[in-house]
């Protein structure tokens, strides 16, 4: 793994030390690593083509139905995870 020195407004700064206070973040290093996996993902999705994403779309579709029927079990399924972590 490569160390990088980054510098930070101090608005980002403060934000980014409350985040891992509370919680969210076990230090400001996995928290810096969620964005910048964030921004590659991003990234990754801008460049796709509209064929690519067509066709990924077809590939959900033609997969079949999902495992939920109804916008309100896949809420109750998010708040579930979300309770667990």
């Amino acid at each position: 793994m490569r160390t990088l020195q980054i510098s930070l407004p101090e608005e980002l700064e403060s934000e980014l030390a409350a985040a891992v206070d509370a919680g969210e973040f076990q230090s400001a290093d996995d928290a810096i690593r969620a964005a910048v996996a964030q921004w590659r993902t991003e990234r990754l999705v801008e460049r796709m083509s509209v064929d690519e994403l067509r066709k990924l779309w077809n590939e959900g579709v033609e997969s079949g139905a999902g495992r939920f029927g109804a916008i309100d079990e896949i809420k109750a399924e998010a708040r579930r995870r979300h309770s667990q972590s």
